[in-house]
């Protein structure tokens, strides 16, 4: 598969994010998929991954990835995005905190790399600042963040 059309690929799963639409991803990943992701104590599998996706889909209705960079090389993609979305919904974090809604508008910047075999999506690791993110949802202070850092 040629480096467009990976590129192609990735960017149909961002569009498919911005629907909200997961179902729609199945058909562009690998079953055997790996996903890292802030917050996860280890990679996930194809069920846990799209249970991470979706908590955030959940908490945040009108999530929205606007997608900057995309560069790829042989078999990777990387891509830069920000994401943007208004905390209406409980947020559920990897270990099972809930973070009830804020009502707030976070703007959280982060990139992805992906890995391709045989036309599909055969791992994803995500960054994100998650620490961005709890700061304008006011469930981190700027203050708390200077103590735990001292």
């Amino acid at each position: 598969m040629s480096e467009q059309e990976n590129i192609q690929i990735v960017r149909r799963t961002f569009e498919n994010l911005n629907k909200h639409d997961l179902d729609a991803n199945n058909s562009l990943v690998a079953d055997d998929i790996k996903t890292m992701g802030p917050g996860a104590a280890r990679s996930m599998n194809f069920d846990e991954g799209r249970m991470y996706t979706k908590r955030f889909l959940d908490a945040f209705p009108d999530l929205r990835f606007d997608v900057m960079d995309i560069v790829a090389q042989g078999d990777k993609v990387a891509v830069s995005w920000v994401a943007k979305g208004t905390h209406k919904g409980v947020l559920v974090s990897p270990s099972g905190e809930s973070i009830p809604p804020t009502n707030k508008t976070a703007t959280t910047p982060g990139s992805t790399f992906y890995e391709f075999r045989n036309n599909k999506i055969v791992r994803q690791d995500i960054y994100w600042d998650m620490v961005g993110l709890l700061t304008q949802l006011g469930v981190l202070s700027e203050q708390s963040i200077s103590s735990r850092t001292r």
